[in-house]
């Protein structure tokens, strides 16, 4: 009788402790995403490249989650703090947090609006330019100390912002991804607002870590170890590919 009770004792804690688990991954999850990154993320339509695979990966997980668009800066606060429960696109500089796999790369280039010659031997070459980048470039590029008291270097938390300074002449230099460059100028191409000059020198970043990956993060380990295995078979299936050439083909095709 006593190893009988002792059994049905410990099938309730069991029970217990498997509805606890259910409760906690079955609740609305919060998930953000970056600002004004059209084609990856576009808070207008809700969609873009990144929103997409996200979604992909976790249908298959039966995730009921609520989706956030705020800054970089702004994101990584909420998510350090707890007030999220996933951050998408992130670089893994924040301790305390459960990353992904690599999820989505950019290829950043240095584009000078009017000089066509130009070149980059190294990242040291920018210190003699006038830059506008995107929020938080210092840091995913390793910059600080290139741009550490550097008045003409700027950072956008709007990639919106940020080219159409530098079309306006606000920078000499700017730093982005290509495919993001394609969108924005497409966009502006239909406005009589900005005079887009063709004639550019164009640089792939002579950076180690180009084209640049960014990854998911999360404040629990095994939201992050189940979204692992749905987007490594999303790879596995061809599906992550076909998703990104979809958009890329959108973007050039503007």
């Amino acid at each position: 009788m006593a190893d009988g009770f002792k059994f049905l004792i410990k099938l309730l804690i069991t029970s217990n402790l498997l509805l606890v688990c259910h409760d906690t991954f079955a609740k609305e999850l919060k998930v953000a995403f970056g600002l004004s990154r059209p084609p990856y993320v576009d808070e207008r339509s809700g969609s873009g490249i990144s929103v997409e695979l996200f979604k992909q990966a976790a249908e298959p997980l039966g995730w009921q989650y609520k989706t956030l668009f705020v800054s970089i800066k702004r994101m990584k606060r909420l998510v350090e703090r707890g007030d999220i429960d996933v951050a998408v696109e992130m670089s893994r500089a924040q301790p305390g947090l459960h990353y992904s796999v690599p999820f989505i790369s950019y290829s950043n280039y240095a584009i000078h609006s009017r000089n066509p010659d130009f070149i980059l031997n190294s990242m040291q070459d920018l210190a003699s330019h006038s830059i506008c980048a995107w929020q938080n470039a210092s840091e995913h590029l390793k910059l600080n100390e290139i741009v550490a008291g550097k008045e003409d270097y700027l950072e956008f938390s709007k990639q919106r912002d940020q080219v159409i300074d530098w079309l306006n002449g606000k920078c000499d230099v700017i730093l982005i991804d290509d495919t993001l460059l394609h969108w924005h100028l497409s966009e502006l191409n239909q406005s009589s607002s900005v005079f887009i000059n063709k004639q550019w020198g164009k640089v792939l970043l002579p950076f180690e870590n180009n084209p640049l990956w960014f990854y998911v993060a999360f404040a629990d380990a095994q939201l992050r170890d189940e979204f692992n295995a749905s987007l490594t078979k999303l790879v596995q299936t061809g599906r992550y590919q076909q998703i990104r050439e979809h958009w890329n083909t959108s973007a050039k095709g503007r």
